[in-house]
């Protein structure tokens, strides 16, 4: 068997047709008797009856089709794969961001009191504005209350930071890309 497919796979490289890397990688492991992975022999069993098949038209149009829809099924598997992994990473990463954006606008929303209490005055009862303002009903419990601006603050100054981050690691994977 293994003879058969090793002269197979000569025949092949003779005529120029497929990967030559790798059916010589092909070849070498065959012949120093090592089994071949399961990938490869779906390759040899699309290119040994594509180009050393019968030679009537209609076996070789039988067997270009066979190839040609074998190679959309991976291709569309492919596809699919790809997508699911642009998706996960996408959704990841706006994730985190929307927490973040999230966190920022609540930090400020009390970072803010002083401004929007007299507006809110209008229209919630003050017995329930305290609770309007979660964040500095806590900080002025625990005697912190400038704590919330110095939040804001250094939530604020991080921003641009992570940019910058995101920014520079967006050039390197596009600095990859182009080398391979």
């Amino acid at each position: 068997m293994s003879e058969d497919l090793m002269g197979a796979i000569q025949q092949i490289l003779i005529l120029g047709k497929g990967d030559q890397g790798r059916l010589e990688y092909l070849l070498e492991l065959l012949q120093k008797g090592r089994p071949l992975p399961d990938s490869d022999k779906k390759y040899l069993q699309i290119m040994v009856p594509l180009y050393l098949g019968p030679q009537d038209p209609e076996s070789y149009q039988k067997n270009v089709e066979f190839a040609i829809t074998k190679l959309y099924g991976e291709i569309r598997e492919l596809g699919e794969k790809m997508t699911g992994i642009q998706r996960k990473g996408f959704e990841k990463y706006v994730g985190r961001k929307a927490i973040l954006f999230f966190i920022t606008v609540f930090v400020l929303w009390n970072a803010l009191q002083s401004y929007v209490l007299p507006i809110l005055s209008n229209f919630v009862p003050n017995s329930m504005i305290q609770y309007v303002f979660p964040l500095n009903l806590i900080a002025n419990y625990l005697n912190y209350g400038q704590v919330v601006w110095f939040a804001f603050l250094i939530i604020s100054i991080s921003w641009p930071f992570i940019g910058l981050i995101h920014l520079v690691k967006f050039i390197r994977s596009r600095k990859i890309s182009n080398n391979v």
